[in-house]
């Protein structure tokens, strides 16, 4: 309100000086406008302190906040209400037909084919599920607690505030009814309906084509908190399961996209070793959560996970009944039943996918090609050998068998958008030749360099492409963030650095492990340049000492911690277990004093820069130059040490490396 006054006295007094044109009139303008300046420069910094502290404590909220500060979004134009009306009746027919279209070429494609042959689990299910745990107010209450205020569903009668402030109201009921949910074996029909939002992929992608959207499902809160108490149970059961691939990364505890992409490039750099390069195929599904079959899903519950009785009856009922329809600018198309897929947006949806595609482990280990998974993105990777004719035919083999089995469950594999990579050194590149990979028939283009999760894959293992794409956009961010430094205090100025562009630097840097020194240095120049930005000092100041100021490790040892953090993660939790399967723990064959210096065994000698680079080479090193002190933390004597704890002396250790000292 202050700055609003000050700017209306100041246009007051500016209209009276335009009006008399008297000096003593422009002086008492001019101090007026100064004032307004001030007022609107403080308001300005407030909304900027506020919008970072409310969102500190949920990353995302945070993440999300920040990204509105650095970048102004540009209201679209209101939309009439009869262009809404058939927008929504576009995106409505568009998803629609799509689904229908996948059915009918996989039909067309299947005349004269013979489903592969899956082998079975190597061992049977493990004991019936059943929800014998109650579900407890005090459980409830957690799961509302955990819940994100800003975020309600547009079906919502009760808004997330209110659940949250009157959570001992609230979780007593909600326990009762996910309690009456498992005894009976019915999901309330009320939570079964969803809207959906038409959610643009990629900003970059045409807007006005129904192509360039996701659609994701809005569904009830309460709902939502009822498959989170399915979910919690059903989850244990199925990773417990022999049928559950322990290569599918997504959705579970202590696996990413970090975990899957430092498997990757651990064995295609390991590969090098072997002379020959090595081949990548990215596979690509075309809408493959809103395909799934219920009856194929429920039966390979039933069959393969021994999912039973009341259990297999409330998972039927969560599948079935379900309607949806689609909103776009407050316009609604018609209300249409669901007969296939899981909702985009659910809790239980991505756990029931990835269910519904375990047996592709069983189907792919019997052909000896390495492939890992993470959620629908499938990639399949082979070293080429001696005979490259004879290697890539057996990929050729393994991925039309896999787009075979895609299409008796009911899903479609797009061999038009899935791409070939060779890797290997550049003498390896040089003098190879080409591949010809085919998925059921269609050639697959061979690229230079493939996206995965978010890291770009060159055929050198360089992550030059990769590197260039973090400078570029962090580069755009920082322009951002320059623009606003001067409303923000330095505190508030550190979080937003962290969150905008260490997290960029950071993302899947463990895979950086060994990359040259010029990509080293463009990543730590734009590092310097954030720091800088946040101290708001000249650029001419020495970037070591805005580092330390800010307590941040520079690029290098960022990556040794990201390496170290995980060897710590995946000993104490032993997942993931193709992570573990690259670490051993040293045990002398006599009793010594160093025998408990919690030291990982050390890889043999590498003959290539190129295979030292690997995660299973690299990690032991990067593990075993630390202190003892810090190493101690994963002993027997410490078994309880926190990773927070652990994180905190790995800093500290690492920071000394740095600087020479440690952190203040």
């Amino acid at each position: 309100m202050r700055a609003r006054d000050a700017k209306c006295l100041a246009r007051r007094l500016e209209r009276r000086y335009r009006k008399t044109g008297n000096e003593d009139d422009y002086v008492r303008w001019r101090k007026a406008g100064r004032i307004a300046v001030k007022e609107v420069n403080n308001a300005r910094a407030e909304h900027y302190r506020t919008a970072i502290s409310c969102a500190n404590s949920s990353p995302k909220s945070l993440w999300c906040n920040i990204k509105k500060l650095l970048h102004t979004v540009k209201p679209s134009p209101p939309t009439e209400q009869k262009i809404a009306s058939k927008r929504a009746g576009a995106f409505f027919s568009f998803f629609t037909d799509k689904i229908a279209n996948i059915s009918a070429s996989i039909v067309a494609k299947m005349l004269g084919l013979v489903c592969p042959s899956v082998p079975p689990p190597d061992f049977p299910p493990p004991g019936l599920c059943s929800f014998s745990s109650p579900v407890t107010p005090s459980e409830v209450s957690i799961l509302i607690k955990n819940l994100a205020s800003t975020k309600s569903s547009p079906l919502d009668k009760t808004p997330v505030s209110l659940l949250k402030s009157c959570s001992v109201v609230f979780s007593p009921l909600i326990a009762t009814l996910a309690n009456f949910c498992f005894t009976e074996g019915t999901f309330p029909s009320l939570y079964k309906t969803a809207q959906i939002t038409p959610l643009l992929k990629k900003p970059s992608l045409d807007p006005d084509d129904p192509a360039s959207y996701r659609p994701i499902s809005n569904l009830r809160t309460i709902g939502k908190i009822l498959e989170r108490t399915i979910h919690s149970r059903l989850s244990t059961h199925l990773t417990a399961s022999s049928s559950f691939s322990h290569l599918q990364s997504a959705y579970r505890l202590h696996h990413s996209t970090e975990s899957v992409l430092i498997k990757v490039s651990n064995d295609l750099l390991t590969s090098t070793l072997s002379g020959s390069p090595s081949i990548l195929l990215s596979l690509d599904l075309s809408a493959a959560f809103d395909c799934i079959s219920h009856q194929k899903l429920l039966n390979r519950l039933a069959v393969d996970f021994g999912v039973s009785g009341v259990v297999h009856k409330l998972l039927a009922c969560y599948l079935s009944d379900r309607f949806h329809y689609v909103k776009v600018c407050g316009e609604c198309s018609v209300l249409s039943r669901v007969s296939t897929g899981v909702p985009q947006g659910s809790v239980l949806g991505p756990l029931l996918f990835i269910a519904y595609i375990a047996p592709l482990q069983r189907l792919i280990t019997p052909t000896g090609v390495n492939h890992v998974m993470y959620a629908d993105d499938v990639t399949l990777y082979l070293n080429l050998e001696t005979d490259s004719v004879l290697t890539v035919s057996r990929l050729n083999d393994c991925a039309t068998a896999i787009a075979h089995w895609f299409m008796f469950n009911d899903l479609l594999l797009n061999a038009s958008k899935s791409e070939v990579l060779v890797v290997g050194t550049h003498h390896q590149i040089k003098s190879g030749t080409g591949v010809d990979v085919k998925i059921a028939g269609v050639p697959v283009p061979q690229s230079t360099s493939v996206k995965l999760l978010g890291v770009t894959f060159d055929q050198f293992l360089s992550f030059n492409d990769h590197v260039s794409e973090v400078c570029r956009a962090s580069a755009y961010h920082l322009k951002a963030f320059r623009h606003i430094r001067k409303f923000l205090d330095k505190p508030a100025a550190n979080i937003v650095a962290c969150s905008y562009i260490a997290s960029r630097l950071d993302y899947c840097n463990a895979v950086l492990a060994g990359v040259s020194q010029h990509n080293l240095m463009r990543l730590q120049r734009i590092q310097n340049k954030a720091a800088k930005i946040a101290l708001d000092v000249r650029g001419t100041t020495n970037s070591s000492y805005c580092l330390k100021e800010l307590h941040w490790l520079p690029v290098a040892q960022r990556i040794d911690y990201k390496i170290a953090l995980t060897v710590f993660k995946t000993l104490q939790t032993n997942q993931p277990v193709y992570i573990r399967s690259m670490l051993s723990i040293h045990h002398p064959t006599r009793s010594l004093r160093s025998s408990d210096n919690g030291i990982l065994l050390n890889a043999p000698f590498c003959k290539t820069a190129t295979a030292a680079r690997a995660f299973s080479l690299n990690a032991p090193r990067v593990w075993n130059s630390l202190p003892k002190s810090v190493r101690d933390c994963f002993s027997v004597s410490h078994s309880s040490t926190s990773i927070e704890t652990f994180k905190k002396l790995l800093k500290t250790s690492l920071f000394t490396t740095a600087f020479g000292t440690g952190i203040a």
